[in-house]
């Protein structure tokens, strides 16, 4: 099953009063989160192009869910998987990956030395890394996918003005501002991002000194940076109002999204990654 075709729907209840305010629930992909997009496109991409011949591991560095993407098309087109990750990912994610067969290398430190140890791998001739931070394919799969969804499916005679997306490997941004930008040239591109010194899984800063070389930030006109306990407490916010159980980085943009149509009103639609079932043995909740 390839992904994509996730809902959008209004978030009446969270929509600051006068605005509007539509999510596209990026959980219903197969395997539960947004780089279920990424993950396939870089595969076949690699296939096609005759860099992973039958059998050939993939490795590759990731928080999380581009790990479980990609061990979920791995399995089914018989690949071994190795996903190298930071040693404080969540259990869910780690679980997950084992259980579609991938096999982990938790790394010391953050998303950059999980990168740094993928990179080693390959080096040594463990397999073929798709490096999501700089492989084309990644903001490809939402030029092409994610940001056509969204136009085909935007229910109001007046175009969106607002889009809200979390900054992590930056093809989410770029390839949706690409896209929306050709689909609504007026819309307004915010980025969501971390606190150097208050992370959110899969969520980086521009202030990071790596900053992913398939990151085109001149796409975007704006920029949010959300405390995680911010990102929690509108996790709690969404689920209270609008009944879904949304990711951590979900709560940061969503959090954003109404500071912002709090300031300058309008229509927004805004991109969630994940739900937060792979969150459970952390904060709140535990």
């Amino acid at each position: 099953m390839q992904p994509g075709n996730t809902p959008l729907v209004e978030f009446r209840n969270l929509a600051p009063d006068g605005t509007k305010l539509f999510a596209k629930l990026e959980w219903y992909n197969p395997t539960g989160s947004i780089k279920d997009r990424p993950a396939w496109y870089m595969f076949h991409d690699a296939k096609e192009a005759g860099l992973l011949p039958d059998g050939k591991p993939i490795v590759e560095a990731t928080s999380g869910n581009t790990g479980i993407g990609l061990a979920r098309v791995a399995l089914i087109n018989k690949h071994p998987a190795i996903i190298c990750l930071p040693k404080n990912s969540t259990n869910e994610r780690k679980q997950l990956l084992r259980a579609y067969g991938a096999q982990l290398v938790e790394v010391d430190g953050g998303p950059n030395d999980a990168i740094a140890h993928a990179k080693e791998l390959v080096a040594a001739g463990e397999g073929h890394m798709l490096y999501q931070y700089g492989n084309p394919q990644n903001p490809a799969a939402h030029e092409f996918g994610t940001s056509l969804e969204i136009a085909r499916d935007w229910p109001l005679e007046t175009p969106p003005g607002h889009l809200f997306c979390a900054y992590g490997t930056g093809g989410t941004i770029t390839g949706n501002s690409r896209g929306m930008k050709r689909a609504f040239p007026s819309i307004k591109v915010h980025s969501v991002e971390e606190y150097m010194d208050d992370p959110i899984g899969g969520m980086r800063s521009q202030e990071d000194p790596f900053q992913p070389p398939v990151a085109d930030l001149s796409l975007v006109d704006a920029r949010w940076q959300v405390r995680k306990d911010s990102a929690i407490k509108m996790v709690e916010e969404i689920m209270t109002h609008e009944g879904y159980f949304a990711g951590t980085s979900s709560g940061a943009i969503i959090k954003a999204a109404q500071d912002a149509l709090n300031q300058h009103g309008g229509t927004a639609v805004a991109l969630l990654p994940d739900a937060g079932w792979k969150y459970l043995s952390g904060a709140p909740w535990v």
